[in-house]
């Protein structure tokens, strides 16, 4: 099975390949219907859509009346927000071809993303008597339902659809971010349990249950459950990809490596498999192994941003700090909005001595997800080593504010108060970070040695050493 797909995905990549060539050149090779549309959805599903778009447009001046190419024309539209242009053509085809399933659940989508959701449910209502794929047509209606904000009813149907299709991946992440939004976990349980107890061999309730406990951060009760799926279907690789994941959550690498091997031997390598196992290497230390299949997933798929991040983390784990910059600057020039790349960059330029460039990466990175303590802590020390003081201390009062429990912040703010003579905001910090943890207070030895000498300091940390805290504190 897997063979036959990696054929097919290699068959369509270079058919992909000659109709670019035969473009550039101008030349008019002739391509039949089918092949043009295998191209189009090539483009759809590596997410290229405005070459889908141009590739649809090619395909109707060769054939003007298909209807599916037509109906992937409208597609590409709407997922390059022309949805009015989208909605046109699908009403057109949609009475040209009337109760095309395909069509008709193109066309209620496009409706919903166009706000008119209501119209959007009423013709699949109507509809659903004639469907064949009442799994798909219950899913949409899920979607719909849960735009309308009718729970009840959006439970319903994702529900319907995973009693006819049980591995529906779609409908089954809607159920646990339901879940998980409105805490009816017991619920979702029961109605996995409900399939276990009916088919105690199906692999997929199993499966389904341990998706669920994922998301619960259940992760123990997770492992017990995709291994109960695997018992049953040793070839079934969601499973083994989502064990993956729930051994990595649990720092179990060692595991999460055999689950994500055993993924790619069942569906053959791909971008993400490739990038996870590659992501227990690392976790391992076996950089060299990691290495390797971050560069596989990211030949596999040059737009994987994933892939280059992992690369970045091992040239900045081999300390090759020019090559890591090289690698985080490519997942950046994909994604730009993920802090943890500007993070690996902000440390990369940083070990270079480049610290205006670390400072700023690290900067974006606050911007992006205030809340990543590393963030404040490094960008601190660069501020602090630039004489930049009141930044310094501007940017601990900001992580602060958003970590309030973090003790470390506290006494990093004492320290640099300290060191710019501003001792009683230091006693005040010091009082707080002493109330929040007192155990870490070794970390102003570790900052500022000589803070031994200074008997204030030194009196405040004995007495809440002591126990008797702030109200012995003068």
């Amino acid at each position: 099975m897997t063979g036959d797909f990696e054929n097919e995905w290699e068959e369509d990549r270079e058919l992909v390949e000659r109709f670019e060539n035969s473009l550039k050149s101008n030349l008019d090779l002739y391509f039949e219907e089918e092949e043009l549309e295998n191209i189009i959805r090539y483009y759809f599903d590596q997410q290229k859509f405005i070459k889908a778009l141009k590739a649809s447009e090619h395909a109707l001046e060769k054939f003007p009346f298909s209807i599916e190419i037509r109906l992937l024309k409208a597609n590409c539209l709407i997922f390059n927000d022309e949805l009015e242009e989208g909605l046109e053509i699908l009403e057109n085809i949609n009475n040209l071809s009337p109760n095309n399933e395909d069509i008709v659940l193109a066309y209620a989508n496009a409706m919903m993303m166009a706000g008119s959701g209501k119209e959007a449910i009423q013709m699949l209502e109507d509809f659903m008597p004639m469907s064949e794929d009442k799994a798909e047509v219950h899913y949409l209606l899920g979607n719909l339902y849960r735009t309308e904000n009718n729970t009840e009813k959006a439970i319903y149907h994702y529900k319907e659809c995973v009693k006819i299709r049980i591995n529906h991946e779609d409908a089954l992440f809607q159920l646990a971010m339901i879940t998980e939004e409105e805490g009816s976990f017991n619920e979702i349980l029961n109605f996995y349990q409900e399939f276990i107890d009916q088919d105690p061999y199906s692999a997929g309730a199993w499966y389904n249950l341990g998706v669920v406990y994922n998301r619960l951060g259940r992760f123990e009760d997770a492992i017990k459950a995709y291994d109960y799926a695997l018992i049953i279907d040793d070839s079934f690789s969601s499973a083994y990809f989502n064990l993956g994941n729930a051994y990595m959550n649990t720092q179990q690498y060692d595991l999460a490596l055999e689950a994500y091997q055993n993924t790619i031997n069942c569906e053959g390598a791909n971008a993400e498999n490739c990038c996870y196992l590659g992501a227990a290497y690392e976790k391992l230390d076996q950089i060299d192994m990691a290495f390797k299949y971050f560069k596989k997933s990211a030949k596999l798929d040059p737009e994987y941003d994933d892939a280059w991040f992992g690369l970045g983390m091992c040239m900045l784990k081999k300390e090759k700090y020019f090559e890591a910059i090289h690698y985080f600057r490519k997942a950046i020039k994909l994604t730009d909005e993920n802090p943890n790349y500007w993070v690996g960059l902000a440390d990369a330029e940083y070990q270079l001595g480049n610290l205006q460039a670390s400072a700023e990466a690290y900067e974006e990175a606050i911007n992006l997800e205030p809340g990543i303590l590393e963030t404040y802590v490094n960008l601190s020390i660069i501020y602090f080593d630039q004489n930049r003081f009141e930044e310094t201390i501007d940017v601990i009062k900001e992580g602060i504010e958003e970590l309030p429990e973090e003790a470390e912040l506290y006494y990093r703010i004492v320290v640099y108060f300290l060191k710019t003579g501003k001792y009683k905001e230091a006693f005040n910090y010091l009082e707080n970070a002493l109330t929040l943890d007192f155990e870490k207070h070794v970390i102003l030895y570790e900052l500022m040695p000589e803070i031994k000498k200074q008997k204030a300091i030194f009196k405040i940390i004995s007495q809440y050493r002591e126990g008797s805290g702030p109200s012995a504190v003068q």
